[in-house]
């Protein structure tokens, strides 16, 4: 008990009162959190926002994460003409995206 009082006195200090402080409780725990902290983490590790292009293989599709889903394919206008019809989500971060959005059942 001490700890929480601890707690909110310190929230309260901060400026969060008991109406935010049980608003933000209701809200954490009425919902599911879920944090990806790098989809595109190969981009992110080479610097740029592309997948593919690794130097042993000539034959590797440089290809974006951004427009890796299977979505307004025919009219695909990030001029980036290697993903095209039938090759969705050949990236990892979109491979990423797609497995949490499958284990999650997310609803908007």
């Amino acid at each position: 008990l001490e700890e929480a009082r601890q707690c909110r006195e310190e929230l309260v200090s901060k400026g969060i009162y008991g109406r935010y402080r049980r608003w933000l409780s209701r809200l954490v725990t009425t919902r599911r959190i879920v944090i990806v902290p790098v989809a595109n983490a190969l981009g992110y590790y080479r610097n740029t926002p592309f997948e593919g292009g690794n130097n042993n293989n000539d034959d590797d599709a440089i290809l974006d994460p951004n427009f890796d889903f299977p979505y307004d394919i025919q009219n695909n206008n990030n001029g980036n003409n290697n993903q095209q019809q039938g090759q969705c989500m050949s990236t990892i971060a979109a491979r990423t995206i797609n497995e949490i959005f499958r284990q999650h059942m997310f609803q908007s």
